[in-house]
């Protein structure tokens, strides 16, 4: 399209020079050319051209069938041309547009091209004969001029009315190509959102099962378990029933166990549960379990495994201390050379808000705080180093 536009503009200064060459002819040149019965070979040459070029054109140039210049008379021809001056100037002023619109035929240049091809066939040479024929002279020249480009032109202008013809059709194919695709697009995401919603529907039906499944399992391995504990339970009623004819012997030698045997060794506290306490209750018919322990009724094993880890010793002594002291109503004195008992207390009270302190004259104040505030909180207090004798400040405290 570019180089067809490039040539059309190098044929418009070819056309401004031939209306140019027209627009300087004057009406009395050609009066004056008609006076003349026997004019110059180069004037008569130069309206032989004219009349070539207006064959088929003009009605007034005379033709063959084939639409080619016929007159044995060129001369005569022309006169009958100038004898309407204007008409004739009209008439070469309207060849433009004649040419433009590809009603010349290609044989009217083809007749002139000898001529044009003559170096005595010039405006400059002609002008000395005549200036009218000078100026027909210059615009055949330019006037062929503009016919070889536009002739030249012509078959690019098809190759691009050509593309443009198949670009509108590629352009309309697209168009139809886009709206099918928008159109499916359109269709697709609707099926995606149904795709999407089933797909949903589906993992929420399938959460849902799986939830069932799992609540089914869970109460499956529930009645199982509790057919299972069936037996036990029984077996625990069977074993609550006898133990509560045992209870009140048991009770009994848990607390004489409790409130007398904290002082002594294991020795000594075996013989006491031994000869003492158990035989007492064989010899005044006092019901209790045989062999019974003071520890099975004071603590259990979790309890037993939870001191253990707050770092109380897990031998027999031990344990007993540590049910004695969490099982007694009043405050509990340890004796504790190896420093055992008062990890055991750190690491058990340490979330509790245990307070430690001393009774010594420089602490007496302090400790008389702590003291008060932790029975009014409610906190546990642990005393170091207790001496023989205690303040009697205290005594309210320490007498529990």
């Amino acid at each position: 399209m570019a180089s067809v536009q490039k040539d059309l503009d190098a044929a418009l200064p070819a056309v401004e020079r031939a209306e140019a060459a027209l627009a300087g002819l004057n009406v009395k040149d050609f009066s004056m050319l008609k006076a003349l019965a026997n004019p110059p070979a180069d004037i008569v040459k130069t309206f032989v051209c004219v009349l070539n070029l207006l064959s088929g054109i003009d009605p007034e140039v005379p033709v063959d069938k084939k639409g080619r210049l016929n007159a044995e008379n060129p001369w005569k021809a022309s006169l009958k041309l100038m004898s309407n001056p204007q008409k004739f100037l009209d008439s070469l002023n309207a060849f433009k547009g004649s040419v433009d619109t590809d009603k010349v035929p290609a044989q009217n240049f083809k007749a002139i091209r000898g001529t044009l091809e003559e170096e005595t066939f010039t405006p400059e040479i002609i002008k000395g004969k005549s200036s009218a024929a000078a100026g027909l002279c210059d615009w055949i020249i330019n006037i062929t001029c503009y016919y070889d480009i536009v002739v030249s032109v012509e078959p690019k202008k098809l190759k691009v009315a050509a593309a443009q013809a198949q670009l509108a059709e590629a352009n309309a194919k697209k168009a139809e190509m886009e709206a099918l695709v928008s159109d499916l697009s359109a269709k697709l995401a609707i099926l995606q959102a149904d795709f999407q919603k089933a797909m949903d529907e589906k993992n929420k039906a399938e959460a849902e099962a799986a939830r069932c499944a799992k609540r089914l399992d869970s109460a499956n391995r529930l009645v199982n378990a509790l057919g299972s504990e069936s037996e036990r339970w029984n077996n625990a009623i069977v074993q609550l029933t006898q133990d509560l004819d045992y209870i009140i012997g048991d009770v009994l030698l848990a607390s004489s166990f409790v409130s007398y045997v904290g002082p002594f060794s294991k020795k000594f506290r075996e013989a006491i549960i031994k000869d003492n306490f158990l035989t007492f209750f064989a010899k005044n018919n006092v019901p209790s379990t045989p062999n019974a322990s003071p520890l099975t009724i004071l603590t259990n094993e979790a309890q037993k495994a939870e001191w253990n880890t707050q770092f109380l010793p897990s031998d027999n002594v031990s344990t007993e201390n540590g049910s004695i002291l969490t099982s007694s109503d009043r405050y509990s004195l340890m004796i504790d050379p190896q420093l055992q008992g008062i990890t055991w207390i750190r690491e058990k009270e340490k979330n509790s808000g245990l307070e430690v302190t001393r009774l010594t004259p420089e602490t007496m104040a302090q400790a008389i705080k702590v003291l008060e505030r932790s029975v009014e909180q409610g906190k546990p207090v642990l005393i170091e180093n207790l001496e023989n004798a205690i303040d009697a400040s205290i005594a309210p405290i320490y007498g529990r």
